[in-house]
């Protein structure tokens, strides 16, 4: 089966509980399986561990399917976030996607020269200048003389990834990809359905502004759907 028309499996790691849904192929939610959080003290890893010893099998069993690749979304107060910018001005008449890409792979190179105690988690890009004013995407054009891109990085310190990966490394579940809860919502109480539906427009490529890495091309794909699927 395509990976594409596979349900994917989220868990929602916040501070008052630990949530298991379910995205069918149909983009509805066809599961949700919580488990409330003694306090906000609590270990949230330890809490994770439990979740999954006491209800891994009881999911599967529902789904009829073992869950092998799972999407993490956490709620947590120490990621780090930061701003950086780029600025370039062309040799050549006209612009070419690759050098939007390599700019872009620039910018994270340099950030995570730095931090390289965090996982880049989101990338977005927060401005778009063009001959020195603010534009949207659909404003890049093929002639121009400068470019100056903003990007935000959202990040997770290496260790916490390697814990919970390490967590479901145990039932022999791959960890496919994190996302932030406070990204993909500014509700202080989201609906489950909402923030899983946001998580999977990034996935998707359907998010305004997100950058994404892909591991393979679409030669069918058009320059603006290309500028934001780039490789590492």
């Amino acid at each position: 089966m395509s990976k594409e028309l596979e349900n994917k499996y989220f868990i929602i790691l916040n501070k008052k509980e630990i949530i298991f849904s379910c995205l069918s192929n149909e983009n509805k939610i066809s599961l949700i399986k919580k488990h409330n959080l003694k306090d906000n003290l609590c270990n949230q890893f330890i809490e994770l561990k439990n979740f999954l010893t006491n209800n891994l099998m009881e999911i599967e069993r529902s789904l009829n399917s073992f869950i092998e690749r799972i999407y993490i979304i956490l709620d947590q107060d120490n990621n780090l976030n930061a701003n950086l910018s780029i600025k370039y001005k062309l040799e050549e008449k006209k612009i070419k996607e690759t050098k939007i890409n390599d700019l872009l792979s620039f910018l994270k190179y340099q950030f995570t020269k730095y931090s390289n105690d965090q996982k880049v988690i989101h990338m977005t890009l927060n401005k778009l200048l063009i001959d020195g004013e603010e534009k949207d995407f659909l404003s890049v054009r093929e002639t121009l003389n400068e470019i100056i891109l903003e990007v935000k990085f959202i990040c997770l310190k290496n260790q916490n990834v390697d814990i919970i990966k390490n967590i479901f490394s145990n039932y022999q579940i791959s960890v496919e990809k994190f996302f932030l809860l406070n990204h993909l919502s500014e509700s202080d109480k989201p609906r489950v359905e909402s923030i899983i539906i946001a998580a999977h427009k990034i996935l998707i490529g359907e998010s305004n502004n997100e950058i994404t890495w892909v591991t393979k091309k679409s030669s069918q794909q058009g320059f603006f759907e290309r500028f934001f699927a780039f490789f590492s």
